[in-house]
């Protein structure tokens, strides 16, 4: 092999090197708001790879936590563009993930403050106010949000759940009706009718709408939860204020 071939083979491994080492070690050296898109782009694929890969989040060869080394790079691109609206969703969605619910509705105030309308930052910040039990803040903050983003589904998913827990029955079914219309799936739907006619003591009815959420989405375990529920503990008895988030399959969290 001629010399300039060796040369330009080592020179190639060595740039594919850095490349791919680049969101481990960008951070410490880049404090410039350069190419956000670009970089969070790359940091999320690498995170996602690697949380959906057995043993992708274990420590690399030099000792280092992969998936947490892709979260500070995230955080990074983040500080440094500090008017980059997916770097911040991101950030408050890996914060939600981690439950640093402070930390998430820090970053979703700020994307709020940016922009008049998001409703998927309105989304999780609402999530994050069930989790919390503070339904005064939500019902009051959806209602605004609904009123800048009519004809978002999700928002109105959310809303459901809100008034559910808030005891407000019939209105939570006309907003789930409204989401289904806009786009809601039928399978999350179905389910949270379930909900609302096991709350109300109609178990038969209930249990022919868990099963249509079962038979449109299989793996799904809400519903074969709640399945089983009814024959040991249906909370038909139960106040929708004693109940909480964890029953409602709330929309999926976007970056």
């Amino acid at each position: 092999m001629k010399l300039w071939s060796v040369y330009g083979l080592i020179v190639g491994l060595l740039v594919c090197s850095a490349c791919a080492d680049a969101p481990y070690l960008r951070n410490q050296y880049e404090t410039a708001c350069t190419l956000p898109d670009l970089e969070l782009a790359e940091a999320w694929d690498l995170l996602e790879e690697a949380r959906s890969t057995p043993g992708g989040c274990d420590h690399d060869a030099r000792g280092m936590d992969r998936c947490r080394a892709l979260h500070r790079e995230i955080e990074r691109i983040a500080f440094v563009c500090p008017n980059h609206i997916p770097s911040l969703m991101t950030t408050a969605v890996l914060a939600y993930e981690d439950k640093d619910f402070a930390k998430a509705s820090e970053r979703l105030s700020s994307i709020l403050n940016l922009v008049k309308v998001h409703p998927d930052a309105a989304v999780l910040r609402a999530r994050i106010a069930l989790e919390e039990g503070n339904l005064p803040f939500a019902l009051t903050f959806l209602k605004q949000r609904m009123e800048l983003s009519p004809d978002h589904a999700q928002l109105r998913e959310v809303y459901a759940a809100t008034l559910f827990l808030s005891g407000r029955l019939e209105e939570a079914r006309t907003q789930l009706a409204v989401a289904e219309q806009l786009g809601a799936p039928r399978w999350r739907v179905a389910y949270h009718l379930g909900l609302f006619e096991e709350r109300r003591g109609e178990l038969q009815k209930a249990r022919l709408l868990y099963q249509e959420s079962v038979d449109l989405k299989s793996d799904w375990n809400l519903p074969i939860s709640r399945l089983h529920g009814l024959l040991t503990k249906p909370f038909s008895g139960k106040k929708p204020s004693d109940l909480d988030g964890s029953y409602f399959e709330l929309p999926p969290v976007l970056k």
